[in-house]
């Protein structure tokens, strides 16, 4: 298998074309975290992020949202066990103009700073004529991936999506209607706090559905607050844990949609007054993957 050279650039067809590569082409389905699940909910906000942004939905009344839960593996029958990241998917209907999404994974930061070492990755993890001490070789030789061996040591396989946290892993810039400018970080925090799996099952779809019928599954959503020193473009780098957080909202599962959100389009990048991307170049890349996957597939549909 042959890697791309280190700061080679690789369109999004060629890393879709990867994807399909290593994990082969699954018709219909999304080519990463393809297996899911997708909710209807209602999503409060608290004004408690009033005085750092314009954008509407993190403001006033209560709001109709949609959120998917899904697996990373962008085969759909993979154990759900193999595979330790997992993903939440929130998206705010806009009254005008393209729908906000936040995209998020069980992990705090993304794997690699820059979307051509996330490639290499891929390749590296799923080569299947690979051997083990070579992908291993593969991980330790790239500078980019130096983040990676503690990254993978935090993670494991959350018992439910209601347990779990879920980070948006980008910088996105709030404005005022005063011009002031703030760059933030979100995250979905989950209210229930059991750490073992309360019901029989181990699917994590099937368990999420009992859970709903004993209790509401409810998250707050907090935004991290950047100092003027935290890097916005490199979304592999943590921010310090002293930053403000602000509790700006609470989100409520109410019924699974009929369609499990599979027709809906996540895009991280649309923007709306007050609202607007960093120039973190991954967030913008996720972004076009995102809309070759969904031309693919909706053309196998």
């Amino acid at each position: 298998m042959n890697f791309p050279q280190q700061n080679k650039s690789i369109s999004p067809i060629e890393a879709v074309d990867v994807i399909e590569q290593v994990a082969g082409t699954h018709k219909g389905y999304r080519r990463a975290h393809a297996k899911g699940i997708g909710f209807d909910a209602t999503f409060t906000p608290n004004d408690n992020a009033k005085p750092f942004t314009q954008a509407s939905f993190l403001q006033g009344e209560a709001q109709n949202v949609i959120v998917r839960f899904s697996h990373s593996s962008p085969i759909p029958d993979t154990s759900e066990q193999l595979i330790p990241i997992k993903g939440m998917a929130v998206q705010f209907p806009m009254p005008t103009g393209k729908p906000i999404s936040l995209v998020m994974t069980n992990a705090p930061v993304f794997p690699t700073k820059t979307p051509e070492a996330f490639v290499r990755l891929i390749q590296a993890i799923g080569g299947k004529n690979l051997s083990l001490k070579e992908k291993l070789a593969t991980l330790s030789n790239d500078t980019e991936f130096k983040t990676i061996p503690a990254l993978l040591k935090q993670l494991k396989t959350p018992a439910s999506f209601a347990t779990t946290r879920f980070w948006a892993l980008h910088a996105y810039i709030l404005d005022t209607a005063t011009g002031e400018h703030q760059a933030v970080r979100f995250s979905f925090v989950p209210v229930a706090k059991e750490d073992k799996l309360p019901f029989t099952t181990k699917d994590m779809e099937l368990e999420l559905l009992e859970r709903m019928v004993v209790s509401p599954v409810s998250f707050r959503l907090l935004m991290t607050l950047a100092a003027p020193e935290d890097p916005i473009d490199d979304p592999s780098i943590s921010w310090p844990d002293d930053r403000l957080v602000i509790d700006v909202g609470n989100l409520v599962l109410t019924e699974k949609r009929i369609d499990l959100a599979e027709k809906h389009l996540f895009d991280p990048t649309n923007e709306t007054l007050g609202f607007s991307c960093s120039d973190d170049p991954v967030l913008h890349y996720r972004s076009k993957i995102y809309e070759e996957s969904y031309r693919r597939r909706s053309s196998e549909i």
